[in-house]
């Protein structure tokens, strides 16, 4: 199965990677880097390379996907965020984008609108 490098590296095929990293703005060295990889990178990274090769996110995961696992160690720490949020309105988001309070007051609001309305719903 390959794993992240593999993949990547057969998506620059025959352009050399100095072509492909002076596309994406980034040193040869980092994309050398990348392709000799194991793990998947986050964030703005793995969406710069999909934006460049027009494809998914989800490519670079492939097969691997199937073999993820819930460690205990996850489960406890996600039980301790839904604890820690409980009577909270808490608005996840990942973005670049600074979100100022007024805005994500009007992000909770609707929120709660539309939790209302699948409630009614049901």
């Amino acid at each position: 199965m390959e794993n992240f490098g593999e993949r990547l590296r057969r998506l620059r095929g025959t352009k050399s990677q100095r072509e492909v990293a002076s596309a994406l703005e980034m040193p040869v060295t980092t994309l050398s880097s990348l392709e000799n990889q194991t793990t998947i990178p986050r964030g703005e990274v793995l969406e710069r390379l999909a934006d460049y090769y027009k494809i998914s996110i989800n490519y670079f995961f492939g097969e691997s996907q199937k073999e993820l696992t819930v460690t205990d160690a996850a489960q406890a720490w996600l039980q301790h965020l839904r604890e820690s949020a409980k009577g909270k309105d808490t608005v996840a988001t990942q973005s670049n984008i600074i979100l100022d309070d007024q805005v994500k007051t009007k992000i909770a609001e609707r929120l709660r609108k539309r939790n209302a309305e699948v409630s009614n719903d049901e």
